[in-house]
């Protein structure tokens, strides 16, 4: 009798071991599940936080241009950049983006959490008029068909694919869209031209775009962000 009972007690602790490592593995597989929901939902807010702001500084060009401020007199200088933008236009405070007198748009970093970890980013917006997006405006190849575009580059890669998705751009194979270049003069009052945006293979789900994040392939590869801020 002893031994059947120590038998029965013997099976019962070995099926209670069995339960705890079962209800173990699933807390664990349930807690990397929340924390995986938990990175895309925080990819999905920093890539609507960066969308939103390109809308902001695209409604502020867009109102100092009904004004009448023209393209060379824009001014994107503030006291907060690292780099200046100044230029002669800067000199009346109305063409200016960043100042209460012209646009009054609040000057703002990018949320460094939404960069690439492996990079070492400088957690800036920068403004290009050397590049035209193809079939963005005119596409002719020179310094009349540039647009005016606002640049942040250095992102991560899980945030470039979630704010493709908010703006319903086609990330294939589930990776952004590639295009070798990226002219990087920066916007003091006039046009170049260096580079055309999405007239590649891989970046064909970006022509046409006037916002989109794509994998610029060129060295240093990065992901970058644009926003066309005015068409030409």
């Amino acid at each position: 009798m002893r031994n059947s009972q120590s038998g029965n007690v013997l099976f019962y602790v070995l099926i209670a071991v069995a339960l705890l490592g079962t209800l173990s593995y699933a807390v664990t597989n349930s807690n990397r599940g929340n924390v995986q929901q938990l990175t895309q939902d925080k990819a999905r807010l920093m890539a609507s936080e960066i969308i939103e702001y390109g809308n902001v500084l695209g409604n502020a060009v867009a109102q100092l241009k009904l004004r009448g401020v023209s393209d060379t007199d824009l001014c994107f200088d503030d006291p907060q950049w690292p780099v200046s933008y100044n230029h002669a236009g800067c000199a009346d405070n109305l063409n200016k983006v960043f100042h209460v007198s012209g646009a009054g748009a609040i000057w703002a970093e990018v949320n460094s959490e939404a960069m690439d970890a492996t990079a070492t980013p400088d957690n800036l917006w920068h403004f290009y008029a050397d590049n035209e997006i193809e079939e963005v405006g005119t596409t002719c190849g020179n310094a009349a068909c540039s647009d005016l575009i606002m640049v942040v580059d250095e992102l991560s890669q899980t945030v470039c694919i979630e704010m493709n998705d908010l703006l319903g751009i086609v990330n294939p194979g589930d990776v952004p869209p590639t295009d070798a270049g990226l002219a990087e003069t920066l916007y003091i009052g006039a046009y170049g031209h260096n580079n055309v945006i999405g007239d590649e293979v891989g970046g064909a789900e970006i022509t046409g775009k006037t916002a989109a994040c794509y994998q610029k392939t060129g060295a240093p590869a990065e992901y970058v962000f644009y926003k066309v801020l005015i068409a030409r």
